[in-house]
């Protein structure tokens, strides 16, 4: 092919991307490193940056306990929405592919916590939780239950557990649509060939299925990670990451650092040594994923 059709199929390929590379560096890469610009100084949010104390702040958030609540409250509701959320999610597209009476009603209903608005979802459930009118301590007391009846996100040692709570109820339809579409993929004849040679059952599951999806579940990690620490919406609605810090996390802890107490060279530090262990726990997984996918290759071979 002559040098300039070469060239010029270049040059389009650049022009077709242009725009999507525009705004992805406009709305990410800029920000960023103003961000880790604004890490190294002492900047109260007027005026410029003048006032360089290099890593001071982040010498500040390795000794600031806050940070260390915040970052083990995520841990927490990222280990809840994997173990608790994916698990019921696999359980439920399992059915779903099983095809049980009416499964694409079900399908639909089930996704239903999903499309709600988060900030709706977070409204209804602080509705729910509420100690005096609220749906929860209402029927526990209908059914006998009053010794059960809390405050339940007024109290530190059930805010974090109800958080979670709605957390979990509000990732499963996401996690069980991508489960179930993992599950549509796996050839039949495969399921047909493992019953006729007398794996049935639970032994189907754990032999056949959970193999073939591993590479699937490992992804959905991955997306789960990403999605555990921007949970904001939903714990600054209903708790405000209180009560005494009990349900703070990352993104809470860092709004209230940077647009409360106006330190907003701190919050850039914590936020990029947050931004650091989320890549951290990414790239773990994500080799988990290249070993696994590399050995289905050799398997194949």
């Amino acid at each position: 092919m002559p040098p300039i059709r070469v060239l010029n199929k270049q040059m389009l390929a650049y022009a077709m991307i242009f725009p999507a590379m525009f705004f992805f560096v406009l709305y990410l890469v800029f920000p960023f490193f103003k961000s880790l610009q604004m890490s190294f100084y002492d900047y109260d949010g007027i005026g410029k940056l003048d006032h360089f104390i290099g890593l001071d702040n982040f010498a500040e958030g390795f000794k600031d306990q806050r940070f260390y609540q915040a970052m083990s409250n995520n841990l927490i509701l990222m280990f809840a929405e994997m173990a608790v959320s994916m698990s019921i999610a696999f359980v439920l597209a399992y059915f779903l592919f099983r095809g049980v009476f009416a499964w694409k009603f079900f399908n639909v209903v089930l996704f239903l916590p999903y499309i709600i608005p988060l900030a709706v979802s977070a409204v209804i459930w602080s509705l729910i939780f509420e100690p005096t009118i609220g749906m929860l301590n209402n029927f526990l007391g209908l059914i006998g239950l009053k010794s059960w009846q809390q405050v339940w996100l007024g109290s530190p040692n059930t805010s974090l557990f109800s958080v979670i709570l709605v957390w979990v109820w509000r990732t499963i339809p996401f996690n069980m649509l991508i489960l179930l579409g993992s599950l549509l993929k796996i050839p039949k004849e495969m399921i047909e060939a493992s019953k006729i040679d007398g794996c049935t059952g639970i032994k189907t599951v754990w032999h056949i299925i959970l193999p073939m999806m591993l590479p699937t579940i490992m992804l959905l990690l991955i997306i789960s990670i990403a999605n555990d620490f921007r949970s904001f919406d939903i714990v600054w609605i209903m708790t405000q990451g209180g009560p005494i810090g009990s349900t703070e996390i990352a993104s809470t802890l860092i709004y209230k650092i940077g647009f409360k107490e106006n330190h907003y060279g701190y919050a850039n530090a914590i936020a990029i040594m947050v931004f650091v262990i989320v890549t951290v726990l990414v790239g773990l997984v994500s080799l988990i994923l290249r070993k696994i996918n590399a050995k289905d290759v050799r398997v194949e071979r």
